[in-house]
């Protein structure tokens, strides 16, 4: 099942064949299809195990290949764990990330804003919404604001574990209509 994107084949199909060699479920790289897909706006990358198919936002091919990769292996770690481990995993267990390890990229289930400001143009929601711990500064980010999040490590220390949400442009300053509300 070759039905890689013109673009996309030539750079992901080596990288998952080789992912997959050291994962040891080298047969799987023949049956997983790649696709580059302008579909995809608010998330960078899509496994679906049982249909063996990747999807890798498109836009991700105008930009940094180190990045573009990064997302590849990631959802190639899904499949393979799906191979590997079978089904009810975490979708960012333990054994996603000793894959991610494995291929020597840190296990990440978020790129940070940062990262991704070069690909805001080329169709990446432009709007995040940071949740930031007003007590420890412990932080995370989504594509819409989620309520019902709390500070971990308040919480255990006992503390109500609120946080602070806030609108974000991505390129790092806050958007000119700054909504933040303490929960």
């Amino acid at each position: 099942m070759l039905e890689d994107s013109a673009r996309l084949g030539p750079i992901a199909r080596p990288a998952v064949r080789r992912w997959c060699s050291d994962w040891g479920v080298p047969s799987l790289a023949a049956q997983l299809r790649i696709v580059a897909s302008s579909r995809l706006r608010t998330s960078l990358g899509l496994c679906a195990p049982t249909r063996g198919e990747l999807r890798i936002a498109s836009f991700l091919l105008d930009g940094p290949r180190e990045l573009l990769l990064e997302v590849l292996c990631h959802e190639a770690a899904h499949a393979a764990a799906h191979v590997l481990h079978g089904k009810g995993l975490r979708p960012h267990g333990r054994e996603w990330r000793a894959l991610m390890e494995a291929a020597g990229y840190a296990p990440r289930a978020r790129i940070p804003a940062t990262d991704l400001d070069a690909l805001a143009a080329g169709g990446l929601r432009r709007v995040l919404w940071l949740h930031r711990c007003p007590v420890c500064r412990a932080h995370r980010s989504a594509g819409r604001p989620v309520p019902e999040w709390r500070c971990g490590t308040c919480r255990g220390a006992g503390l109500r574990g609120d946080l602070v949400i806030t609108r974000q442009e991505l390129g790092g300053a806050p958007a000119s209509a700054d909504v933040a509300r303490a929960l």
